[in-house]
Formats: C-alpha cells, structure tokens, sequence
C-alpha cells in the first residue's frame, strides 16, 4: 500500500496548466452493418456536465460539432432504431485539425448468431472452470490473436493477448435516460432438412431443430427513470450424429472363466449400441450413429437508469441464464446431465463532484449453480446384478463407459463485489484511483473417483480389448469420505494512473495495480489447502505519439498482469486424509472393485492404508504475464486505418500438477504393474500429487490489420497474424485440478526428468499463422429507384467473417504403463521414441493419409519380432522403467480451420408508424469444409494414427426475422 501512495503522490506532483487551443470534434455513427445511421443524436458535455451541443447525424451518418474549448468531452449517441447508448471520452488538443471520433452500434442479441453451434455437438463440452475455453482453444481453433494498445491499471489483461481474459472486469456503464419506449421481437430457426451431413456422417442427416426467440422493449417509467428488458430462449433438440469405438461382432460375449465376473462385463456391454461398425475403413472399432439430445437456454434481463438530478446516475441491473441439458448417449453414460443457472445483479452511483472529478461506486453479485450428474440409463447399467454404483471404465479400445471420473459434480458459487472509482482531471493530467473488495463463497462437491475408476490397459501379454472381455483391469482407483466442501475467500485490487499529455501530439499513460488474494479457508474445517496469501503490483506504462500531426500515429504499451489461484485448484487439497482417502488397487478383481465401490459411499477411510496425496507446493505463486505491445497506425486515404503491431507476453509460474513417490526399480521385485505400490519410496503413500508454479510461458505475435470505414456500401476489416506461442507444459488456462479437458496438464514424463528437456515445446493452442476478415457490403442494384421490383430487391446487404488459421499441436503416448508399453512408474503420461524424425513438425491432416503416413498398421506388441516392447515403423516404447522416450512435447499437428460464415439481410420499412422488419439469412460453413480432430494419439491403441473425428459441423442454414416498433 505505501508504493500505491507513493506513486499517487508522484502522479499528483506532475500537475500543469491545460494548454488552450480552439478544436472541433467530427466523425461517424454506423450501425452495427457497417451502414450509416441518419438521425442520431450526439450529445456533447464537458467531463459530465450540463450538455453543451447536440447534434444530429446527415445521411451518411456523418457529424461535426466546432468551436470547442481544449479539454475532455464525453460524446454520448443515441438512436430511434435501438435501445443502446454509446458513449466515448474525446480530448480536443488541436488548433486546427478536428478530433476524430467514430461510433458504431453493436448487433442487438437477437441480431446474432442464436442458438449457433459451430463445434461439433459429438465432442461434450464440460462448462464450468475454464474447460469450455481450454476446449475452444485447444481441440477447435486456437486463440484470437488481440493487439492491446494500452494496459490501464484499472482492468487485469491476463490472456487477453490470446482474446481470452481471464479476469477482467467492466462496470456498468452510465447511459442517458430513454426518451421514447421502443420495443423488438425476433425469432430464428434452423432445421437439419436445409444442413449438410458431417464428413463422417453414415446415411442421411436425422431430424434436429435449433428454434429461439428474443423479446426486446425499452422506454421511460417516470421523467427521471427509464427501463430496459430482454427476455430469450433456445430450444436445441434433435437427433446428434456422432463417431465411437464399439465392440466387434466377435467381442460381445464376455470371456472370463467366472460366471459373476461374465455377468458384469456382459452388463457393461450392454452400454454400447447394438448397431456393430459401419466404418471399418477409417477404424476397425469406429462406428457412426445417432443419439437424441435436448437443450434448453433462457436468458433475461432488466436494467433500470434513474437520473435524480443532473449530477446523479444510479443504474441497477439483473441478469439470469438457465441452461438444461439432456445429453445424447451414443454410449450409455458417456456424458453428465447438465443444469446450470447464472445470477447476476448490480447496482452502482455515478456522482459528478465537480467539472474536473467523477466519483463511482458500486455493489456486485455473481451466483453460480451447477449440477453436472451420470444419467439414469447409465446409474441403471448394473442394477440386475444388484449394484447400485457403476464406477467409470475406461477400455482404450473402446469408447469409456461413464462421464467422467469427475461426476457427480455440484457447485453453488457466490462472489459479493464492492467497488468505488475516482476520476479527476488536474491541467494535463487525467488521474483514476480505485480499489473493489470481493468476497468470495464456493460450495462444491468435486467427487474425483468416488463411484471408482476401472482401467484395461494393454498388460499380461493381452490387448485392452482381450482384458476387458476376461474382467482382468490393472488398475482400480477409488475415493473415500465426504468430499463436500465449502471454501471462503477475500479478493482485493487496488489502482492508480494517470493520462498525462506532454503535449497536442505525445501523451503517456502510467499507472500500478495492487492485487491480494486471501488464504482460502474451509467452513467446516474438513481441509486445509495450505496455500499461502497472494499479495502482488503490476506496473502499467504506455505512449502515444503522433508525430508532425499527420496520418501515422505509434502507439506502446507494456504491463504485468496476475492470474489467480483459482478454486478448482486449490480444492484438490480435499481428497486428503484424514476424512477423505483415495485409494489404488493395482491388479484388482474386478468382482471385488464393484464390491468396493458400491460400498464406499458408507465407508470410513482405512487406517493404514496407502494413499494417495493431493498438495499444493509451498512455493505455489500466482501465475503473471509481462505483456507488451508496439504499433504503426496509418490513416489512409478512403477511410481506412492501417496498423503494424508486434506484441507478445512472458508468463511465469504457470501452474502444472506433479506426480511424485513414483515406483522405482527394487532388486527382488519384478518391475511390473502389480508391483507399482510396493516399490514406492515412501510407502505410507501412494502418488503424490503436487500443484505446482514451475511453467514458463512465450508468446510474441506480428499483426498487419486495414480497417475500412463505410464508403460506397463497403466496410470491412482483415487482420493477418504470425506467432509463436511455447511453454513448458502448463499454460495460462491450466488449473492443474486433475480433470481439465484436454487433460495435458504438464505433468513430467518421469519423476527425475529434467523439466526442461521434458516439456518444453510449442503450447497446446500454438497457431503460428491466422487470418481474419468481417465485411458488409450494401448490394448497389436498384439503388434509387421506387418502382415495386426495386423496392423489393434495393438494399440487401451481404456480410459475413472469414477464418484461416494453423492447426493447433499434440504428440503421442505409448498407451500403457506396463511393460514393453510405457516405464512402469504409475503415471500414463509416457511418450514413446521417435524413429523417424522427419516427421517432427508435420501436420496430419488427412484422414486418408495420415495413418499410413504415421504407420498406423505397422504397430507389434512386445514379444514380435524377438522385441521385448511394443514397435511400429516410425516408433517404439523401448523405454527403461522410470525413464521417457525421446519424443517431444507437442511436435505435430492437426488440420486448421478454413471457414466461411455468410449472412444475406435487409431491412423493411413497415407502414402504421416508425416501424421496421429485419431478415436476414446465414450460412454457417458456406463452403462444408470439414476441420478433422487430431489423429489418434495412443500407440498401443487400434485408433493409433487413424483420424476419427472432425471438430466442427457441416454447413448450416437459419433464418431470422425482427420486427421493430
């Protein structure tokens, strides 16, 4: 705190008398086309005072506004067409050249693409923590590469370089009072008759309907208060197409000596489809097939202005979003139901103390609730047996029988936000102080492994396919206790900077943010995570020069932004003893391990049993990002604006979780899989697991962006990007939990590997090369003309965006830990030898020819060919136990994204009053270019090197029409 005084002090000193110059401020109101809007009105006042100008925009939306005083004005735009107020602070400096400020009305949300579904709906995306956007970015597409021009003090950047913030935070912004009440109603559609099938789609599309709706009205309640409401919802429905590994007509029928064990996996059977293979070509497994699913969202909201006198604005605001999901089952089980609802609600005073200060203040509160559960159909799979629990089980060569180790999950979370902001402007300087408190409550059952984990692993001279069929799994992983856990916390910022103009051409930004995080505490005492309080300054410094007062503007930035230790992570520390245990059973009965299971729920942990450890490093620090940023901007001819940027960040202590007390060689003991607990070091434990801040991460990024405002119906914007992006196996979206998607999270290949040499590679979401462009164009025909053809057919605008961009990386495992396969250590993170190193590097794009590229077929298990280990034409697992294979991390990749979304609209004028009807038309995919998931990554797998997947849909249509009035 005495440094964020110290340099408060310090920017306080730098007071000067402002500079007086005559000036004028003109510019452009577009609608969120790209299309003029005549008729807006601007609103201009000196740092919130009483309004000074209005103006109202020409037809092409231009406006000027002249003989202003130097200073700061705050322009405020409004128009009839919608309910948004944009608002924008100008700072006059010139004597002779007017300030230039444009504005441009975002699409209402009925406008956008509702109800979309890019991805394809066969990948299951986990939505809570940060797997949704670890999914984004590592399975789909990768990141948006975002030019930062300035890092204020007053927001946290961390991943923003990526598009992907992580912590931000906006308040509310103030808005003028409505004049008039307007109103919107809207509904789109879209139906599977008008869709494209996928690339590995058997048969027709079957029937499915994405249908939503949108209700939009705004107005005046009293002269001092207006109101805003919104109201939405989605219905998803239909059958989903989707690909899985199923059993061969010749492995339906159990095959152990035991009738009881014959029972259970003849049961487990049951959870695949009885339709057999259909696409031996691509797997000898893979089947195509169709299961229901059913979606439902409804969004809604509420925002009341209240103007109680000129240098007052109070604005409350609430929020909710519902979203319900009955999953599809192309395998009994294989994904959670899902509800989970969003609760926001804010309120906050803005206070005009004088015409240099503005004051802030605010109240924010997040609520959070998710239940993500096994289904019925799954719960039910071994009730004729008797059991009531099925534990999830996972067959390598088969689709995994389950949701996930991680189910069932509850969580009620609840952050109280309070916040206050002051403005003050002193000569030259533009200074903003301010500091939020939150606390924070999370109430969670994260139930790691608690209805067991079954593996069947290649082992004992059989395929995981043959284990399965006999009962004989080599690893049975269970939890004990209460996992129920409440955690409580305090979050505090604190900000200062300053704006200072040097002069009309030069100006500097330089601020210092202070962020703490409370040690987390456990309401009922159950845990104690044992992570130390995070207390950590940000420096901000940035310029703007525009030399000679001409076209180029250079712009710099640079900043430290923190991450935050977030609660899924420390949360791991609940699976400890004493009240909980978590326990491995290598070699298990697979009779006993459902005995286990369905007994654990009632279970005390076992004293002096060998457990597992779940900590956090008592070195553990937040994650943060040195981030910086330099930039050539042109203003061209035909109103366009060039930039030139080079930006980038260092990330430092990433998270990563560790495993320690790996087996070791023991002279004596057979180095094998049912061996593993018996050779640990310490053998009160079993796997240590640690979170730990050891991971490095390098991003830099060159961009060359035109923008192009609206002239002759055109407006577009097109970015190109080349960058690298590397890491040493963590990234910024890493929790280190244990059960992110994907699930790479940095854990070394061995104990005593260096970690270095081990992990460091490109990162998961590395893109070295993307292209982007949006675009609207207003189609000239019949432009003027009012005869009944014309009227019909003039105005139609075409617009839509473009995405080329790098396939994002992987790299292969071994698929077993036992031997001949992997190092026999405990941990499957194991990467196999590379023979053929001309293959680093490459992408595997192709499903036609990456398996044979890769040798696919190739692969021998160990004991062919007088080898003790398993080999194939390009790799091998000959590795020593507890050593690693000389594969890198992510040293290939996938197919890229080539994609083309296009909408055709215009809009309607309607008789009987200022009305108007919207349609629009989009084509989502125009061009059905399939974007294929990574080839199979697992060496000791069928799957190995064959692509099965593709990660987006095929082409998609839906229609839209808003009526507005």
């Amino acid at each position: 705190m005495k440094r964020i005084l110290l340099f408060t002090t310090l920017f306080a000193s730098l007071a000067a008398p402002a500079w007086a110059f005559d000036g004028g401020i003109q510019g452009q109101v577009l609608n969120a086309q790209g299309g003029p809007v005549p008729g807006a009105t601007i609103t201009v006042t000196a740092k919130d005072q009483e309004p000074l100008a209005k103006v109202v925009t020409s037809e092409d939306g231009s406006y000027a506004i002249s003989n202003l005083e130097p200073g700061v004005y705050t322009l405020k735009v409004s128009s009839a067409n919608t309910q948004q107020v944009l608002q924008m602070d100008v700072v006059v400096d010139s004597e002779t050249v007017s300030t230039r400020a444009d504005f441009r009305f975002t699409a209402d949300a009925a406008q956008e693409l509702a109800g979309l579904e890019e991805r394809n709906p066969n990948i299951f995306i986990y939505r809570i923590d940060l797997n949704d956007l670890r999914n984004l970015l590592t399975l789909f597409r990768g990141p948006n590469p975002t030019y930062i021009p300035a890092f204020l003090a007053e927001d946290n950047y961390f991943g923003a370089e990526y598009g992907a913030p992580l912590l931000s935070f906006q308040p509310l912004r103030p808005r003028p009072l409505l004049r008039d009440w307007r109103a919107s109603v809207s509904a789109t559609h879209q139906n599977s008759a008008l869709n494209a099938r996928n690339f590995f789609n058997v048969g027709p599309l079957l029937a499915s309907r994405i249908t939503s709706y949108n209700l939009r009205a705004g107005g005046p309640i009293s002269s001092k208060a207006s109101l805003l409401l919104d109201f939405g919802q989605i219905f998803n429905s239909g059958m989903v197409n989707g690909n899985v590994q199923t059993p061969l007509v010749s492995e339906r029928t159990p095959r152990a000596a035991d009738a009881q064990t014959n029972a259970i996996i003849s049961n487990l059977l049951k959870a695949y489809p009885a339709q057999l293979p259909n696409l031996p070509a691509v797997s000898l497994r893979q089947l195509n097939t169709n299961a229901p699913r059913s979606i439902v969202t409804a969004d809604g909201l509420a925002r009341l202005d209240v103007k109680p006198d000129e240098k007052t604005s109070i604005a409350g605001f609430y929020s909710v979003n519902q979203y319900s999901e009955d999953p599809f089952q192309l395998v009994i089980g294989q994904n959670p139901q899902t509800d989970l609802r969003n609760q926001s609600a804010y309120i906050e005073l803005n206070r005009v103390f004088s015409p240099q200060s503005l004051g802030q203040f605010g109240f924010h509160f997040d609520r959070i609730r998710a239940s993500l559960l096994p289904t019925h159909e799954f719960n039910d799979l071994l009730a004729p047996l008797g059991f009531t629990t099925v534990p999830e089980i996972n067959t390598q060569e088969l689709a995994e029988i389950g949701p996930g180790i991680q189910f069932p999950r509850m969580r009620a979370e609840n952050r109280f936000k309070v916040f206050s902001n002051l403005s003050r402007t002193i000569g030259r300087h533009a200074l903003k102080f301010g500091w939020s408190t939150t606390r924070a409550q999370v109430n969670d059952l994260q139930s790691n492994n608690n209805r067991g984990a079954l593996n069947f692993n290649p082992d004992f001279g059989r395929t995981a396919m043959e284990n399965f069929l006999l009962g004989t799994p080599d690893l049975f992983t269970i939890t004990i206790g209460n996992l129920y856990r409440g955690f409580r916390d305090w979050e505090h910022t604190a900000f200062v900077e300053d704006d200072f103009r040097f002069s009309p051409t030069f100006s500097v930004n330089m601020g210092m943010r202070y962020e703490a995080e409370t040690s987390p505490t456990e309401v009922n005492h159950l845990t104690d995570p044992k992570m130390p309080a995070q207390h950590t300054l940000g420096p901000r410094f940035g310029f703007a020069w525009n030399p000679g007062r001409g076209r180029l503007t250079v712009r710099s930035g640079y900043g430290i932004s923190h991450s935050s230790i977030f609660p899924v992570t420390y949360q791991t520390t609940r699976f400890n003893p004493p009240s909980v245990q978590v326990l491995e059973i290598n070699t298990p009965s697979l009779v006993d391990a459902l005995a286990l299971a369905e007994a654990a729920p009632a279970m005390k942990p076992i004293p002096r049993a060998q457990q597992n450890l779940y900590l956090l490093s008592p070195d553990l620090v937040t994650p943060y990002s040195h981030m910086y940023s330099l930039s050539l901007e042109w203003a061209l001819p035909s109103e366009t604006l060039m930039r030139l940027a080079y930006m980038g960040s260092r990330s430092f202590h990433l998270l990563t979780q560790a495993v320690y007390n790996r087996p070791v060689v023991v002279p004596g003991i057979p180095t094998t899989v049912a061996t593993i607990n018996l050779r640990r070091p310490d053998q009160r434990y079993g796997a240590i697991n640690v979170v730990e801040s050891n991971s490095i991460g390098y991003y830099d990024a060159a961009q060359a962006s035109v923008e192009k405002r609206l002239t002759h119906g055109l407006t577009f914007r097109a970015a190109y990007t080349f960058g690298k992006a590397i890491d040493l196996g963590g990234d910024f979206t890493n929790t280190a939990s244990g059960v992110e998607v994907p699930p790479e999270t940095g854990t070394p290949t061995c104990e005593h590997c260096n970690h270095f040499s081990d992990q460091k590679g490109f990162a998961l979401f590395d893109t070295p090369q993307t292209f982007t462009m949006s675009y609207v164009y207003r189609l000239p025909f019949f432009a003027g003309s009012m005869r009944w053809p014309a009227a019909v057919l003039k105005e139609w605008q075409i617009s839509g965006t473009t995405l080329f961009q790098s396939g994002v990386t992987f790299h292969f495992h071994t698929g077993s830990d036992a031997p001949g396969y992997g190092n026999v250590d405990g941990n499957t993170a194991d990467r196999p030898n590379i023979l053929n190193p001309s293959l680093l590097g490459k992408s595997f794009d192709n499903p036609d020819t990456a398996g044979a590229l890769l040798g696919a077929n190739t692969c021998r298990p160990p004991g062919t060919d007088g080898l003790p280990y398993l080999h194939c034409r390009n790799f091998d697992n000959n590795i020593p136990p507890g050593g690693r294979g000389n594969l890198g991390w992510n040293t290939f990749r996938k197919d890229g994204t080539a994609n083309w979304n296009v909408a055709f609209g215009r809009s309607f004028r309607v008789a009987g009053g200022d009305r108007s009807l919207d349609y629009r038309t989009e084509f989502i995919n125009f061009f059905n270019t399939p974007q294929f998931d990574k080839p199979g990554t697992q060496l000791a797998v069928a799957t190995f090197g064959k692509i099965t997947n593709t990660v987006n849909k095929g082409r998609q249509v839906q229609f839209t029409l808003k009526l507005n009035f």
